[in-house]
């Protein structure tokens, strides 16, 4: 399911037995060509993945790649 976080969408997704996100280019629909960043690690649960793509839209937001 496609989030939004401030202006960014994002998406969490099961990977075996962990958990990865991936953000979206703002203003495009969300598809595999607008993935702008993926996680660099994997998560455990569900709402750490979430946490993690928060804390980086929050990144990219303040000018960081």
């Amino acid at each position: 399911m496609i989030e939004k976080y401030s202006y960014y969408e994002f998406e969490i997704l099961p990977n075996a037995d962990v958990w990865v996100y991936v953000i979206f280019q703002p203003d495009y629909k969300p598809s595999l060509q607008t993935i702008i960043r993926e996680s660099d690690e994997w998560f455990d649960t569900e709402a750490e993945a979430r946490s993690g793509a928060i804390d980086h839209i929050d990144a990219l937001e303040s000018g960081e790649r």
